[in-house]
């Protein structure tokens, strides 16, 4: 019996627990009929903020690699960035969206359908700060007034809502790959509280467009998980811990709190999503130090980027480390930006270590 194949059997013998357990979990995600810690990491992107859309540079090869060694060291999750300023998609006509760009659903399905051949599954994040970073204005006239139109104007944002994600969901509805939508990739960039962004909205609009997108996915796809990415624990939970440093933590995604902002009542998140690097609070703001219950949280929180490069108290295995907290997934950054190899073993150290618990067990199946 190969290496595999006695993961598999491990997987089935342990099912009768899974089935005990799973329903009060709040350390799995469920994806491909199974509850899962997420191990992987960031691709974040191969050709930046034009994977898909109009003149896209959809490098199917390049993806096909990267996801065949995740899966080969038995990692089952990435990360994928897809509008990210908005310059190339959703296709724009003035600050009204028309809708998400020739070819977008497409050029998404065919690098979901190649996670899917590999058995790994993406979390596809639409949008990030850099939708205010005045340095795209010059590629792109106009684009940071775009973006503060949808963020600010409920009729901009409503053309956003209806003309491209409701399309782009509805699209890709069903797919195996998907493990959830990402609204924001560090929204509190963009915030005069927390931001570094050329321009800035206040975090009332974050909430208000993070509820309302929310809300459009879900009905779109009522099996479709949402999170969001926040750029640390001060803004994902209540908890602030003795001695930390200012100001005290606010979860602003709670589901209540996105509700009232944009009243969608469908407008919540399914997990959350939080990302650390030492310079986002260090001990007292740090998941390597506390176990995910220290946080308070009702919904599985997914450490979705994290550096092993200079990470004061992470341990060996960061995968690990997080697995043992009680988090429901770890995923490197980045594919782009650091050692795939160094990344690869921290995935195969989580796959030795917990098998069970990492490996996706299916039939390849690619929907068309």
């Amino acid at each position: 019996m190969n290496r595999m194949s006695k993961i598999v059997m491990g997987i089935l013998a342990s099912a009768t627990l899974w089935v005990m357990t799973a329903g009060g979990q709040t350390n799995r995600i469920h994806f491909s009929g199974q509850e899962l810690f997420l191990s992987g990491a960031n691709i974040a992107w191969r050709n930046y903020a034009n994977e898909a859309g109009p003149n896209a540079h959809t490098d199917l090869p390049y993806f096909n690699s990267v996801f065949s060694q995740v899966r080969s060291n038995g990692g089952n999750c990435l990360r994928l960035w897809v509008h990210i300023h908005g310059g190339n998609t959703p296709v724009w006509s003035g600050n009204q969206v028309t809708g998400p760009g020739t070819n977008t659903i497409r050029d998404l399905k065919n690098i979901l359908d190649c996670a899917w051949t590999n058995q790994v599954g993406l979390i596809l994040c639409l949008w990030s700060f850099d939708m205010l970073q005045a340095k795209f204005d010059s590629e792109f006239p106009g684009l940071t007034a775009r973006s503060y139109a949808i963020l600010t104007n409920d009729a901009c944002r409503g053309t956003y809502l209806t003309n491209a994600l409701s399309p782009m969901v509805s699209g890709l509805k069903g797919h195996p790959a998907i493990v959830g939508w990402e609204i924001i990739n560090e929204p509190e960039g963009m915030t005069p509280q927390f931001g570094w962004s050329n321009h800035r909205v206040a975090i009332s609009y974050v909430q208000k467009f993070v509820n309302q997108c929310a809300g459009t996915i879900h009905r779109a796809d009522p099996t479709a998980k949402v999170s969001n990415g926040a750029w640390a624990l001060f803004t994902t939970t209540d908890v602030t811990l003795p001695g930390s440093a200012g100001p005290n933590n606010f979860n602003y995604y709670r589901d209540d709190r996105l509700k009232a902002a944009g009243g969608d009542p469908d407008g919540t998140l399914d997990f959350y999503m939080v990302h650390y690097y030492d310079w986002a609070g260090g001990a007292k703001r740090s998941p390597f130090e506390h176990d995910a219950a220290t946080w308070g949280l009702t919904k599985p929180l997914v450490v979705a980027e994290f550096s092993f490069i200079g990470c004061t108290n992470c341990g060996t295995n960061l995968h690990i480390a997080l697995h043992d907290r009680g988090y429901a997934g770890a995923l490197d950054w980045s594919f782009t930006d650091e050692s795939p190899t160094a990344i690869l073993e921290q995935i195969a150290g989580m796959a030795k270590a917990y098998p069970a618990d990492v490996l996706v067990v299916t039939n390849v199946q690619v929907r068309h």
